[in-house]
């Protein structure tokens, strides 16, 4: 299926968050409730205090009826976050493996359950870090951009998004520059050969 010139440049940030709510995420139920029948499945029973796995667009619905707390993800703890910077910031360090939404589900999170959170002024100084230190790889990475192929690995929906439009004209315009390299280079020898052709045919070479 084609995409887009809008697709090709990206996806908003609600656009990333939309696809992310799909995501799972642990609960702790506030209140006894029945199974859930979803297009993606059953979750449920309910049973307080007992922690349940459900997609993060549902657990916020019910965080915001009181029907739930969220329970943090491991990686969004600020003790992972500050070794996670730690590691990031070491030289010729390769990215972190990180949830493919990470930054999508810790604004959520931070939006609407701070409360079910600890130490969010912090977690969000070290998420502003870590994003940083990430961007400055990605545009280290680019620079060594090659009509090939970009090696890249663990980064996250967000993180592609945002270098995919600069990737998609710097790949385009190397793939051009590489095509107009081999077309000089095939005239030249077309060039040497009909050069070394005159002096054949005029007796210049024996």
């Amino acid at each position: 299926m084609a995409i887009t010139a809008r697709q090709a440049e990206g996806f908003t940030m609600p656009e990333l968050e939309y696809l992310a709510q799909s995501e799972s995420i642990m609960i702790v139920p506030l209140h006894r409730m029945d199974r859930i029948e979803l297009v993606r499945g059953t979750v449920g029973p309910f049973r307080p205090p007992q922690k349940t796995a459900v997609p993060l667009w549902l657990a916020i619905m019910l965080k915001r009826t009181n029907r739930c707390r969220i329970v943090a993800p491991k990686w969004l703890s600020y003790e992972h976050l500050r070794d996670l910077c730690k590691r990031e910031e070491q030289p010729d360090a390769m990215f972190t493996r990180l949830p493919t939404h990470y930054l999508e589900i810790a604004h959520m999170l931070l939006t609407h359950a701070e409360d079910d959170l600890v130490e969010t002024q912090a977690v969000r100084r070290l998420l502003q870090d870590l994003r940083e230190v990430r961007q400055s790889k990605t545009h280290e990475g680019l620079r060594m951009l090659n009509s090939l192929q970009l090696q890249m690995d663990n980064l996250s929906a967000a993180e592609i998004n945002e270098i995919r439009p600069l990737f998609r004209h710097s790949f385009d315009m190397l793939r051009q520059l590489d095509g107009l390299a081999e077309a000089t280079e095939e005239s030249q020898q077309q060039s040497q050969f009909a050069d070394q052709s005159y002096l054949d045919d005029a007796g210049y070479v024996h």
